[in-house]
């Protein structure tokens, strides 16, 4: 009964003088000030300075209103200006996930955000627009033009996603991570070569800092697959 009456209370209230815009609005910045961890509905209402039952009249739950946001975080990004008239796609999708990896990095918490989410608003809409006129340019078929889309935005999204969180527990309360990462290599420089050989071999390689060259050989190596197709494709 009290769940019942909770119920009918929220049905009851009056609509804010608000709108979904200003809710979108007022959630990326509390994702972008406090992080997603912090981002509740009522952490919300407080910042529209409502109460917290008012905001039902526009999203029924933090996964709806994640779904905005997940939109709403790509407002700005210009893959755009990335577009090529020289024939030259592979070039042109590199520097496009280039710029959607820094984009990413630039907005807390979307990699988190963003994974495994479908949000088919007019900002996503906008910049898959723009991706799959590069692939089609190129003479990809529809279904390789859909795939490639799914493939390039998700290993960039999974990457951020990777990048952006803690290496350890021990980083993830505050230790450097590059002190993090030099322990790492003098303990996989110490293992038994004889148990594991190959770990040993690579492992000042496993464990190096540069994160921008694990990220660029991943995409150039995925837009080098692409081309293999394409040109087994044209050759049969």
């Amino acid at each position: 009964m009290g769940a019942q009456r909770a119920a009918n209370t929220t049905r009851r209230q009056p609509r804010p003088a608000i709108t979904l815009e200003a809710v979108t609005d007022a959630a990326l910045r509390t994702l972008q000030r406090d992080g997603l961890d912090a981002l509740s509905m009522r952490r919300l209402a407080d910042e529209l300075s409502i109460q917290a039952p008012s905001l039902y009249w526009y999203v029924r739950n933090k996964d709806e209103l994640l779904d905005l946001l997940a939109d709403a975080l790509l407002a700005d990004l210009r893959l755009d200006a990335h577009v090529r008239t020289d024939g030259d796609w592979q070039t042109e999708l590199r520097d496009m996930m280039l710029e959607y990896r820094a984009y990413l990095l630039s907005k807390r918490d979307s990699g988190r955000v963003l994974a495994g989410r479908l949000q088919l608003g007019s900002h996503f809409l906008r910049h898959a627009e723009v991706i799959l006129g590069a692939v089609r340019r190129a003479g990809f078929d529809d279904q390789d033009t859909a795939d490639s889309l799914y493939s390039l935005t998700q290993y960039v999204q999974g990457f951020v996603l990777h990048e952006t969180s803690p290496l350890s527990a021990d980083v993830a309360r505050g230790a450097d991570p590059k002190e993090f990462l030099e322990a790492a290599r003098e303990r996989l420089a110490g293992l038994s070569p004889e148990e594991y050989p190959n770990v040993v071999a690579v492992g000042a390689r496993l464990a190096r800092p540069d994160i921008e060259a694990r990220f660029t050989y991943g995409l150039d190596r995925l837009l080098d697959g692409l081309r293999s197709r394409l040109e087994s494709r044209h050759r049969g």
